[in-house]
């Protein structure tokens, strides 16, 4: 039996091959693309140019796409790929992210995406709703003045790092520029450890969230705190409905491998060692789109 990528636990179970790989994931993860075979018939290859057409009335009739089978952990409802990606082919898809060259290549296989690209992670209703939503949830869960120090891991200019009196730090590999007050660490075997870590929209990326999750939390100091921010895309009554199987839809696979709700996220904390200290969820206007967001925080022993 497989092992939940998240909780740890051996118990999950197959949904089928439900999950509907996004052409552009397709072509840069895997180094494939779908194609129609040459006919000999000019009638039919005029009809596939059309097809081809973004907008065109024939290109929903003639779309294709991969499907990958899936597994939910029955402890945790996490949702996973049967078949860990690699984590080198995943990082082909981040080589140069939400960059011109990417912005362009993803565009090509997903037109709708042009309305967006120069929006998602930095239109200012984003970056305000997300940092007010941070802010408020770390107000209810513990007092500004236990920070000291904060480190946004993976969190590329820091412009989401809340606005608290802290020295603030963001690890990020890229050649993007902190804001101003934010100081950048390249290397990770620089990193210290701090009052509180974010780890804030990561682990729907990663192969391996347990992994990583259990990573960064050495990166926080004894008795300081690790948030995990990741977006809800499937309800829970959806959830439900897929794992009893009186639902059955299709789950993207674009950017995002791994398939969140508040019970996966409360899981993931535990089984990283951590106490969880609170955990909710929220509808977020960032802009471009209405998201769920689940917010969680887990603190360390403080005898570590």
């Amino acid at each position: 039996m497989s092992e939940c990528r998240n909780c740890g636990e051996r118990n999950v179970h197959g949904l089928g091959a439900v999950g509907k790989l996004a052409p552009f994931f397709l072509k840069r993860v895997v180094g494939l693309e779908l194609a129609d075979p040459k006919s000999p018939s000019p009638i039919k290859r005029w009809l596939r140019r059309i097809a081809g057409i973004p907008g065109s009335p024939l290109r929903r009739m003639t779309s294709q796409f991969a499907f990958a089978e899936l597994e939910i952990c029955s402890r945790c409802s996490f949702i996973q790929t049967q078949r860990p990606f690699h984590d080198d082919d995943i990082m082909r898809l981040y080589r140069d992210y939400r960059s011109p060259s990417y912005n362009q290549e993803r565009i090509r296989y997903e037109p709708s995406y042009a309305a967006i690209a120069s929006r998602v992670g930095h239109d200012s209703a984003e970056v305000e709703h997300r940092t007010e939503a941070l802010e408020a949830f770390l107000g209810r869960s513990i007092a500004s003045r236990q920070l000291n120090t904060i480190l946004d891991y993976g969190g590329s200019d820091g412009r989401f790092i809340p606005k608290v009196p802290a020295r603030k730090f963001v690890f990020e590999v890229s050649d993007v520029q902190p804001i101003s007050g934010v100081t950048r660490i390249a290397e990770e075997s620089s990193l210290k450890r701090y009052s509180i870590v974010l780890l804030a929209h990561v682990i729907e990326h990663v192969p391996h969230p347990l992994e990583l999750v259990r990573k960064v939390a050495a990166y926080v100091e004894p008795g300081g705190f690790l948030y995990i921010e990741t977006p809800q895309e499937i309800a829970d009554e959806d959830r439900v409905g897929l794992e009893n199987g009186t639902r059955r839809f299709d789950v993207n696979i674009h950017e995002h491998i791994n398939s969140y709700c508040p019970s996966a996220v409360h899981h993931l904390v535990q089984s990283a060692g951590l106490r969880v200290v609170g955990i909710e969820s929220s509808l977020v206007d960032v802009g471009w789109a209405k998201a769920v967001h689940v917010r969680a925080l887990g603190q360390k022993e403080p005898s570590e």
